[in-house]
């Protein structure tokens, strides 16, 4: 490798394939933002000036409970330590069958042949690996998947990197004549726009339900009909419930999550598949462990044809059947984990509430989205990303700014809040500070002029 010049990097003995990746990474502050906040955590004791990431999604209010379980294993034996099914233990992928079909949909079909069978799950190293093959497997480089926004940053990230396939982002957002948002709903007038403004190339719709980034649930009815416009126009539909047990709130006007398979009436078809993983709602995301539930035969055949390369570990198949297949236990973390979820929103909630911090509400998930349009001097993008720079500067705190969700208005900020609660609330002290600094300086900027004026 070596530089010109004008500083071009040229490459030399490399593939397209690595070429095109290599030009194309940039070097991202907010990418690695995350990582560079761990090399100088804050700790109340020994660091308090350390940055407070709130930035990841990651479940850490439950280590406790799962500690003893996962470093005792009855079932640890030399098998584990042999080469196993690449597609998934048939002990681990019986679990997961009945994680779905009692837990988490909790629908019982009345024909016998829609029950959930392990010979319909393939299991991986994390949903991830299996979402970028899915891309791989439905889509052709340039072709189209169709994303309800705003949406995971990453999913643009594992459909673009290896396999170019292209993410069209359908708005969900509805303002009100204030400009504040105050729904999420799929827009299926939009998957025709986008559907018809590219002819022959949309392959694939993914949803993510509960979503990330907004904790909001999408209701039944428009689920279904995101699925009736797929299947009336042969287009894969991916359901991403990765964090389906992590819903909290139970208020009486919270939309009440719905699995597709219980939507369905355990009948996905050849059309509809299911994507789910062990990091959000079981708080394992180092365990690295996913899956995906499908009744076409084919697309269990190619997942499991290239499962050798993001086969997941005996030992982690191992840990997380030991605790799905303990009933009481299971049962026991779960309620446990939503309550200590809805506890640290509350938390965050009372915090931004009373550093005047606008945000949407959440019902699921570990994150809502935190509003600071206010501090923008103009409302473009270019603007979210010069306050993202400062918020990481000055408050030294990691958030997700919304270009990167495809938000779309600049100035929303995806805020996770399921960390102790007195980092948070350290967290939203600082952010606070800037915020109404910012806030206030715009306001009076507004007066001077008008003074000026009159």
């Amino acid at each position: 490798m070596t530089t010109t010049n004008n500083n071009t990097i040229q490459l030399e003995g490399y593939s397209d394939n690595a070429l095109r990746i290599l030009r194309n990474q940039s070097n991202s502050r907010i990418g690695a933002a995350h990582f560079i906040a761990m090399q100088d955590e804050y700790r109340a004791d020994t660091n308090p000036n350390g940055y407070i990431s709130l930035g990841i999604a990651e479940n850490t209010l439950c280590f406790d409970i799962l500690k003893d379980k996962l470093i005792t294993n009855p079932n640890f034996n030399q098998k584990l330590t042999q080469y196993s099914d690449m597609g998934g233990d048939l002990g681990f992928r019986k679990a997961i069958c009945s994680l779905l079909q009692n837990t988490i949909s909790k629908y019982q079909p009345t024909d016998s042949n829609l029950f959930i069978k392990p010979e319909e799950i393939v299991v991986s190293t994390g949903a991830t690996p299996l979402l970028e093959n899915s891309f791989n497997m439905f889509c052709n480089k340039d072709e189209i998947c169709i994303i309800p926004s705003p949406f995971y940053p990453a999913f643009v990230y594992d459909a673009s990197m290896r396999f170019q396939v292209r993410v069209e982002p359908s708005s969900m957002e509805i303002f009100d004549k204030e400009g504040t948002v105050v729904d999420f709903r799929i827009d299926i007038e939009d998957f025709d726009r986008i559907y018809r403004e590219n002819p022959g190339k949309v392959k694939m719709v993914l949803l993510c339900n509960p979503c990330n980034p907004t904790g909001h649930i999408i209701k039944k009815q428009e689920i279904i009909q995101v699925v009736d416009w797929c299947r009336e126009k042969k287009i894969h539909l991916l359901m991403d419930e990765i964090y389906a047990l992590s819903v909290f709130n139970y208020d009486s006007d919270a939309v009440e999550f719905h699995s597709i398979y219980e939507i369905l009436k355990g009948d996905l078809g050849e059309f509809v598949h299911l994507i789910s993983g062990f990091s959000k709602d079981f708080c394992l995301n180092g365990y690295r462990a996913g899956y995906v539930y499908s009744q076409n035969k084919l697309v269990i055949k190619y997942l499991t044809c290239t499962s050798q390369f993001y086969t997941c570990s005996n030992i982690t198949q191992s840990s997380i059947t030991n605790i799905l297949t303990d009933s009481q236990f299971l049962n026991h973390f779960i309620k446990t984990n939503q309550s200590r979820l809805a506890d640290a929103y509350n938390n965050a909630v009372e915090c931004l509430t009373k550093g005047g911090v606008p945000f949407i509400k959440s019902s699921s998930g570990v994150f809502l989205m935190v509003d600071l349009r206010k501090c923008l001097g103009q409302a473009t993008f270019e603007e979210e990303i010069n306050l993202w720079n400062d918020i990481f500067d000055e408050c030294r705190v990691v958030l997700n700014p919304g270009i990167a969700c495809k938000c779309k208005e600049p100035g929303f900020y995806r805020f996770i809040f399921s960390l102790n609660k007195e980092t948070v609330r350290v967290g939203v002290e600082r952010l606070s500070k800037l915020y109404n600094k910012l806030v206030n300086n715009r306001t009076d900027k507004y007066n001077n002029t008008n003074n000026k004026i009159c």
